[in-house]
């Protein structure tokens, strides 16, 4: 698992290891000589040597000094230009000063300088440690022009820690960043660089180690990401001698007449992300459209009410599928009515195993979201940041400026796991902890994704994960998926059922077989 830390985060364990010993100077020296060996590792092979280092004058700065000592005593071309002038930290006069005496050259930033632009212009790498973790608010309009221009240069950008010109802590942009080709993020990952839209700034993102004891860190662990290594750790061990009832019954509440798909493509989720058995509850109005595409799921079809969605009559039937069930999704293409809100609320009160209320099973509730703390059993709650935004009387933009603080309320007011969809959806058993996702693609801002990781949630559910274990997995794979589909056609042509041809060679990848 990868950290995400807030700057004042940052910041406290840089003190602890300090106190602990490691001074600051030798944090410093650790964080250049890692951003210098991440350029090594891509370029070392090849001839593209020429090295422009764009430094600031406070610590990230320091950084970008020993990067380029680094980087020069392994006999790339340097040149070093201080865009904000001299160096004012104490550390980082140091480090600069290990670079004048190595004859390093050294230019200040010139806005006019035809000569300096040229250089740019033909480096081969520049490496961006202008700004740090400490930056906020908006950039000089002369630093601005210059991250602007660095966008017409050819060289490959690297940023060392942030881009500089975005917060540590937001999403937000309020001035144009540096962008980077890849990021090399010291200590841990920052929010920003798992936050839209300043996320985009940031390429592609390494996490590097100063030598920081993870003791030291421990406090402070309260955000994280998930590898696939982590994610195929939580899968359970498949048996040679397994059968079909060892992975599960999964009950499918969905669709309606008009939206039939999300019940085929939820259901089809289910199944091929394992579970033994997959029943599906649905409207007979749409017996056709179900079964034209169904052969591996049970059907439970139900009578319709007027407006072709799932009758409240039907309560009875529904209790009995819910009484063989071993996890539970509602609420897939379900609509709203009276007749859903009854049905999705009684499920609610009898289920005795983990239910996952998903689009309209979340819209049933809200006007009765308290009932969920009364539950029997666990419930997740996967709402996208409309849906957010509704259960906690609160804007969109409110819920999408604050994704963290909003998976936390949502857990204190419900009592759920909830997945808070969307770019870097986020994850959250109790409000304290939290996972945020970082695969996936703008292509999968499509109708029916959704469905499709509601699917995948129950069937992991099924096979044994427990309800925290299979939203990380679900949303993790569910973005591999898109990012398969976004890869074999293009983004604008990620299709839901293009993300389900993709999982079976996907979930290769994180199976235990023993």
């Amino acid at each position: 698992m990868m950290r995400i830390l807030s700057a004042e985060q940052i910041k406290a364990v840089e003190a602890a290891a300090d106190k602990s010993g490691i001074s600051y100077l030798r944090l410093m020296e650790n964080a250049g000589a890692a951003c210098a060996k991440a350029v090594r590792m891509r370029f070392d092979g090849t001839d593209k040597h020429n090295v422009i280092v764009l430094c600031g004058k406070g610590k990230n700065g320091g950084d970008g000094f020993v990067a380029a000592r680094k980087l020069y005593e392994n006999g790339y071309t340097v040149r070093v230009v201080l865009v904000m002038g001299a160096p004012k930290a104490e550390n980082a006069q140091e480090m600069f000063s290990r670079v004048t005496e190595l004859g390093i050259p050294v230019d200040t930033y010139d806005a006019a300088s035809e000569k300096q632009r040229e250089r740019l212009m033909t480096a081969d790498i520049i490496l961006d440690s202008v700004f740090g973790t400490g930056f906020s608010g908006t950039l000089p309009e002369t630093i601005e022009n210059l991250f602007a221009f660095l966008e017409k240069c050819s060289g490959y950008v690297v940023s060392i820690d942030l881009p500089s010109g975005l917060s540590a802590d937001s999403g937000e942009i309020l001035s144009i960043p540096v962008r980077a080709d890849l990021t090399v993020s010291v200590m841990a990952l920052k929010q920003s660089l798992v936050t839209p839209p300043a996320k985009a700034y940031a390429g592609e993102i390494q996490v590097v180690s100063i030598g920081i004891p993870d003791t030291l860190y421990k406090p402070y662990e309260k955000v994280f990401s998930f590898t696939d290594s982590d994610v195929a750790a939580l899968f359970p061990m498949r048996r040679d001698d397994a059968h079909k009832g060892d992975f599960g019954k999964a009950l499918v509440v969905a669709g309606s007449y008009e939206m039939p798909g999300a019940a085929l493509l939820s259901s089809s989720a289910a199944v091929e992300c394992g579970a033994g058995l997959v029943r599906l509850a649905f409207p007979e109005c749409a017996y056709a459209a179900i079964t034209a595409a169904c052969p591996e799921k049970v059907l439970l079809p139900l009578c319709a009410n007027r407006f072709g969605r799932i009758s409240a009559q039907n309560e009875k039937k529904l209790s009995d599928a819910l009484s063989s069930a071993t996890a539970l999704l509602v609420g897939c293409g379900l609509g709203v009515d009276y007749d859903t809100k009854q049905l999705v609320q009684a499920l609610v009160r009898q289920a005795e195993i983990p239910v996952i209320l998903d689009a309209d099973g979340i819209n049933a509730m809200t006007d009765s979201i308290d009932m969920l703390r009364e539950a029997k059993a666990p419930v997740i709650l996967t709402p996208h940041p409309g849906e957010a935004a509704r259960l906690l009387g609160v804007s969109a933009a409110e819920v999408q400026n604050d994704r963290l603080g909003a998976c936390a309320a949502l857990c204190e007011k419900t009592g759920a796991v909830v997945v808070l969809k969307g770019a870097g959806t986020v994850i959250s058993a109790d409000g304290q902890q939290f996972s945020v996702n970082l695969t996936g693609n703008s292509g999968m801002a499509t109708a029916g994704s959704g469905d499709v990781l509601a699917g995948m949630l129950l069937g992991f559910l099924c096979i044994g994960m427990p309800p925290l274990e299979a939203a990380v997995a679900a949303a993790h794979i569910h973005g591999l998926a898109g990012d398969a589909a976004a890869k074999a056609a293009s983004r604008t042509a990620v299709t839901p059922t293009k993300m389900l041809e993709a999982l079976p060679k996907l979930l290769s990848r994180f199976e235990s077989y023993h």
